[in-house]
């Protein structure tokens, strides 16, 4: 485990494995921390790799800023990260919906310091104007513990499938037990940057030259298919999958169809050897 400085704050990493294996660096979805991400570390750790699971801003024991803040920072914290925890490497990023978001931005920075990504649930567009307002409200909703209750069952049944509400409640437990433990306004803050006020990187995904995996929720209202397909006609060198039985949380509501797809796809990547 570490604390890693950054332009963000500190932000804590679960950091899984020993220097000189290869490494995947991994950015959970909003309300969630770096225990989202428990499955694929075991099906890693078999694998060999190390894993660096973060808490991103707001979330878990990273507390935050008490600002807004960019995606674009949010790309420049993640290699500090990796910097601080000397890892000169180039790694597999691997993002769900915030994280996913990350994840190209990360490559057009450092593109030497990236050997795949992996995208879950995501978008690399800009919120629309309707989101814009309904998540403006939710900032508003998540300021007034007395709602708790009623943000709990927007949260829960926005990010998880309705057969995976069913069969696995603690997950939902686990959402509504995550924002309500952590600094508020960090959450506040963070929601607002991410849901309201990111910037698009669509436009600039034909720059992104490392593999991707792009990867869907059939079920997912939040960010559906059709923005996984965007992305991919953007980026040279991706494919898209759509997984059934999920909604906005793949690698939790099907962790073993997500580990198959990570683990075959950093198996097709190119080796690479210690700087």
């Amino acid at each position: 485990m570490a604390t890693a400085a950054t332009i963000l704050g500190d932000v804590y990493v679960d950091d899984q494995g020993k220097d000189g294996e290869a490494v995947a660096l991994l950015w959970p979805s909003l309300f969630n921390d770096h225990s989202m991400w428990r499955f694929q570390i075991a099906a890693l750790r078999t694998a060999g790799w190390r894993t660096l699971a973060l808490d991103p801003p707001g979330h878990g024991r990273s507390k935050g800023l008490e600002r807004d803040f960019t995606m674009d920072e949010c790309a420049e914290a993640a290699l500090q990260v990796l910097d601080a925890l000397n890892v000169h490497t180039p790694v597999v990023v691997i993002g769900t919906s915030w994280g996913g978001m990350i994840a190209p931005r990360i490559a057009l920075r450092a593109p030497d310091r990236v050997r795949g990504i992996v995208l879950f649930n995501t978008t690399a567009e800009s919120a629309t104007a309707f989101d814009r307002i309904k998540n403006t409200l939710l900032t508003k909703m998540l300021a007034i513990g007395a709602l708790d209750k009623m943000v709990d069952r927007m949260i829960v049944s926005l990010n998880l499938a309705p057969e995976t509400r069913r069969r696995k409640p603690e997950l939902g437990a686990e959402l509504s037990r995550n924002y309500r433990s952590w600094n508020r306004r960090g959450v506040i803050n963070t929601v607002r940057s991410v849901l309201v006020d990111r910037d698009a990187t669509l436009d600039a995904l034909h720059n992104v030259e490392t593999p991707a995996l792009v990867v869907s929720g059939k079920e997912d209202t939040i960010l559906p298919s059709p923005l996984s397909r965007r992305i991919v006609e953007q980026l040279p060198k991706a494919r898209h999958v759509e997984v059934a039985g999920a909604a906005h949380l793949v690698p939790l509501e099907q962790p073993e169809a997500a580990n198959k797809l990570i683990l075959d796809f950093i198996a097709d990547l190119p080796q690479v050897k210690d700087r």
